[in-house]
């Protein structure tokens, strides 16, 4: 199950860059997710069938996360995603506020 396309979809009306892994650009707010883990969730005719995937999506802003963090929240749930767990750290190195939303959702394997 290829999630990228279903995040970037989710999170684009926020109107900031959503990248896959890195984002390499200038602008902040900005948004970046990756893979945390993808197994076989149900088989059949002795085949994997359904693949259940965890994601984390990664927040970096300047200012207060609270909005935007509530949004993507609200967002991937729409999009058919599980919130598992939700993060927040300021780093000092960046001067960004870093929210970490780690989520799960299951569909049909297309690979």
């Amino acid at each position: 199950m290829n999630v990228n396309p279903i995040i970037t979809a989710a999170l684009s009306s926020l109107g900031m860059p959503v990248e896959p892994d890195v984002y390499d650009g200038k602008a902040t707010p900005y948004i970046t997710f990756n893979y945390a883990d993808e197994r076989p969730a149900l088989r059949a005719d002795d085949t994997d069938i359904m693949d259940e995937t965890t994601v984390q999506v990664h927040y970096f802003t300047p200012g207060n996360p609270q909005t935007n963090k509530a949004a993507i929240r609200r967002l991937l749930r729409a999009a058919g995603f599980t919130i598992i767990s939700t993060s927040e750290f300021y780093e000092s190195d960046t001067k960004l506020t870093h929210v970490v939303v780690e989520a799960w959702i299951e569909g049909v394997i297309n690979d």
